[in-house]
């Protein structure tokens, strides 16, 4: 049986028999999020599963996948991580690193956002930001991140080692 059988068998189980997932997880010895985080596999669509095992890629492999926006560009990512033959750890980085590259398109404001005063730009370049440090952080940069505001002035400073 593999991951997105599992995934299918839990989720029948849960509907049929009209339980939870904490239910199903105390019935069968596991964690509620172990539970959660099988169904999460089902997001991907049937092709996408097909890849996914034909690429023999880890169920954490898999479930970072589902990060990225739409099947193609978890497409991408597959073929990526399958072509590298990367550990889970560094397809993370990858992802995270696509995400980002995204994030531009994500974070322009519309023109009756609240994003378009200072404060909500401000606050959108705080949140591009943070991922970016996360980013380093899972490439494995030591990074500290401190924010400090005087009067009107806000002074953001990184420290990378």
């Amino acid at each position: 049986m593999n991951m997105f059988d599992e995934a299918r068998a839990l989720s029948g189980m849960i509907r049929m028999r009209s339980m939870t997932q904490s239910a199903v997880a105390e019935k069968l010895g596991v964690s509620q999020s172990y539970i959660a985080n099988k169904l999460r596999l089902l997001g991907f669509s049937e092709r996408m599963q097909e890849r996914i095992l034909e690429a023999g890629v880890s169920e954490r492999h898999a479930r970072a996948l589902l990060r990225l926006p739409d099947e193609g560009t978890q497409r991408v990512a597959l073929a990526k991580i399958v072509e590298g033959r990367m550990p889970v750890a560094q397809s993370e980085v990858l992802i995270e690193q696509m995400l980002l590259e995204a994030e531009p398109e994500r974070l322009r404001p519309a023109p009756s956002d609240p994003q378009d005063s200072p404060a909500g730009k401000i606050a959108s370049f705080e949140e591009v930001l943070d991922r970016a440090v996360a980013l380093l952080r899972l490439s494995g940069v030591s990074v500290r991140k401190t924010v400090e505001k005087y009067e009107d002035t806000l002074y953001i400073t990184l420290a990378v080692r």
